[in-house]
């Protein structure tokens, strides 16, 4: 009776850790984006499974930084949702949302490097990543990796697309069209005098 008993109370323990154990490994990097300073970035991680909302024990690392997750999820519905950990100045970007959790500007290398999920649970060596402001590198749940528009989501199933691409601002493109008008307006100064005189 007493090695029944025993049975039992080992076997209710361990259906009792399996929720603890399972509540943060299905997690995976999904998409890295960054401007061409690095001032501007975001990490998109995807949960293929519910229960999986116990971040809070666990990092996010690349080749230079850490991310101390602190807090879990507000929910263990995590079916087919994201994470989003990107710079604090994300959400103020057109077409950027507000991150589940923060990132320092530089987090990861753009030049390739590692992001690292959970010790281990999720460790994607990328390679460079784009920085046009518009693109960015993205890791299907089979690995497959590619390159195309950004399109973060956060936890509370907000999503965006941010264009950061460098563009000539318009003091600037007027500054450009005034010099060429000027320079337009010497070299037909300069013909005028050239042409011979008629008598």
């Amino acid at each position: 009776m007493r090695t029944r008993t025993a049975v039992l109370v080992g076997l209710a323990g361990l259906m009792l850790s399996a929720p603890a154990q399972a509540g943060h490994h299905l997690w995976k990097v999904s998409e890295a984006f960054s401007n061409a300073s690095g001032s501007v970035q975001f990490v998109e991680l995807f949960c293929t499974a519910n229960s999986e909302a116990g971040l809070g024990a666990f990092t996010l690392t690349s080749t230079t930084n850490t991310l101390n997750f602190v807090t879990n999820l507000p929910s263990a519905t995590t079916l087919n949702t994201w994470a989003l950990c990107a710079t604090s100045n994300f959400a103020s970007q057109a077409g950027g949302i507000t991150p589940d959790y923060i990132i320092p500007a530089n987090f990861f290398p753009t030049g390739g490097g590692t992001l690292n999920y959970a010790s281990g649970i999720d460790a994607w060596a990328y390679g460079a990543v784009p920085t046009d402001g518009v693109n960015s590198l993205n890791k299907s749940t089979s690995n497959i990796v590619t390159t195309g528009v950004n399109s973060p989501h956060n936890f509370a199933g907000a999503s965006g697309s941010v264009n950061l691409a460098s563009t000539v601002s318009a003091t600037s493109t007027w500054g450009i069209v005034l010099t060429l008008g000027a320079l337009l307006l010497v070299a037909s100064g300069l013909l005028r005098k050239r042409e011979p005189s008629r008598a």
